[in-house]
């Protein structure tokens, strides 16, 4: 495993400066399991030539002849001094500097590979052998070797993985789209968005995929990120001169999974960065998948050059469960709690408990509980007598007006709440009225007649027009559902 953020200091352990010993030990180790592992012309070119001096236990400084040949090293070799360090047991700092150069000192601090983090004896990346066996005469993968030892303890959850995923009508074209990812990554849908709302299985089907793609390829490199990590990681490489390892952590990988990349939102140097790491693995022919709660057009403070390589593969988004998908996801989740729970129950839990997934898991948890700790059985009646107070049915007992929606669709669109209530026919215009009067039916259960008086005294055959037509456009129009998602989130917050 890569320690990308050891917790300790990263200047724990300082040089004892002027301090001049024998050739170490260590270092020797080191030089002869490279011998072993590289071709003998590039050992005595490269390697060879290096001289040593002990700074302390833990410490070795390695100095060379001349700048390129450090830059033959750097850009070769470091995979197989940090893959001999892991397999000999040897935590030691290397610290380089050039001959010549006067007191400069080159401080290439490579990130320390710990092979041991799942099993009591280093294991060997992809492509070499285990510690005690021999090494072989080539390099194999050596570009790989720091994004493999990330595998050994994958960031996956196991649990996650397409059995374990309820489909349905809201997320069967985003199952199939991952599934099709997974069975051939980097070949088709490349890049793959999914977008959704909180709570509706972005997270899951992201590490079904990589779970899926590990089953068949067991070598395969999986990485798997939050933005919000992307961006910690690269703030501490950049803080460090770790660079380079973090590009070859994340141009390496076989399958990139990125959750929540709308975090990246007004990070300027987070976006360059990903977007060089997008480009790099997408001209590689390697699977990009991405998850974020808003559609590409609709993430605020993000370049145009980002946005469009989101749409440049399948963008497949994830809609809020209808009743009959939320009783099967209620059965899957008490069967998997080994608990039998009856139809009955599942169907007052579905229709009470609107939103996402989430919603559903807790009221079910809590019903388990209750149930166990009072020694009752699960039935309508004790569902109805725990959750009375949770489930809240927003649209039969909300707090907001249609004044409210007028508010937030105009501060949405940029336009005057009087644009609304306008006799003007603009598109700029019209489309957002239809909007907020549509919201206003779904969220207020106002009557036509109502509705049209709050929108400057429209005829209610109006209204009836504007509902029918964005219900009608939202099923087939990806843009028109991520705006209405944007908006509703909204109100959700002041609701």
């Amino acid at each position: 495993m890569q320690t990308l953020f050891p917790s300790h200091g990263h200047d724990a352990k300082k040089p004892s400066p002027g301090f001049d010993g024998e050739s170490s030990d260590n270092w020797q180790r080191i030089k002869e399991a490279l011998r072993q592992m590289l071709p003998e012309a590039d050992f005595q070119q490269s390697i060879e030539p290096l001289k040593s001096r002990v700074v302390s236990d833990s410490e070795i400084v390695l100095t060379f002849p001349d700048m390129s040949s450090y830059q033959k090293v750097l850009n070769s070799y470091m995979d197989q001094l940090d893959y001999c360090k892991a397999t000999l047991g040897l935590p030691v700092l290397l610290r380089f500097e050039i001959e010549g150069a006067g007191s400069t000192e080159v401080d290439a601090d490579p990130l320390d590979l710990d092979f041991t983090a799942l099993n009591e004896t280093p294991q060997a990346p992809a492509g070499y052998p285990e510690p005690d066996g021999a090494f072989p005469s080539d390099q194999r993968e050596a570009s790989n070797i720091v994004a493999r030892a990330l595998t050994l303890q994958s960031q996956l959850n196991a649990e996650y993985t397409f059995q374990t995923f309820v489909n349905g009508p809201s997320n069967q074209f985003a199952h199939a789209s991952c599934l099709a990812v997974a069975d051939a990554p980097g070949q088709t849908y490349n890049p793959l968005f999914l977008y959704g709302g909180t709570g509706l299985g972005k997270t899951h089907l992201l590490h079904a995929v990589g779970n899926k793609v590990l089953k068949t390829k067991s070598n395969a490199v999986i990485t798997y990120i939050t933005s919000e990590r992307f961006m910690n990681e690269l703030i501490y490489c950049l803080r460090f001169n770790k660079m380079w390892d973090f590009r070859r952590k994340y141009r390496n990988c076989d399958v990139l999974l990125v959750d929540d990349i709308q975090f990246i939102s007004g990070k300027e140097r987070t976006q360059e960065e990903f977007f060089h790491t997008f480009n790099a693995l997408y001209e590689a022919k390697k699977q990009i998948v991405v998850t974020s709660d808003i559609f590409p057009q609709d993430i605020p403070d993000i370049e145009d050059r980002l946005r469009n390589r989101f749409q440049w593969g399948l963008i497949a988004d994830i809609q809020p469960p209808d009743i009959e998908h939320r009783v099967a996801i209620l059965m899957n989740k008490a069967e998997k709690q080994g608990m039998i729970l009856q139809s009955a129950v599942a169907e007052y839990i579905a229709t009470h408990a609107k939103g996402n997934i989430r919603v559903l898991e807790g009221a079910l948890r809590r019903v388990i509980a209750f149930a166990a700790l009072q020694g009752r059985p699960i039935n309508v009646q004790l569902a109805s007598e725990i959750l009375q107070d949770v489930l809240v049915d927003k649209n039969s007992d909300s707090n907001i007006s249609i004044e409210a929606i007028q508010k937030i669709v105009a501060e949405h669109f940029k336009i005057k709440v009087s644009d609304l209530k306008s006799k003007k026919r603009q598109r700029a215009l019209s489309f957002p009225r239809q909007i907020a009067m549509f919201l206003a039916r779904v969220r207020t259960q106002s009557s036509f007649p109502e509705i049209g008086t709050f929108f400057g005294g429209k005829d209610h055959t109006t209204v009836m027009h504007a509902v029918k037509k964005i219900e009608k456009d939202r099923k087939k129009d990806l843009e028109l559902k991520a705006q209405l998602e944007a908006i509703e989130r909204k109100l959700d917050v002041i609701s």
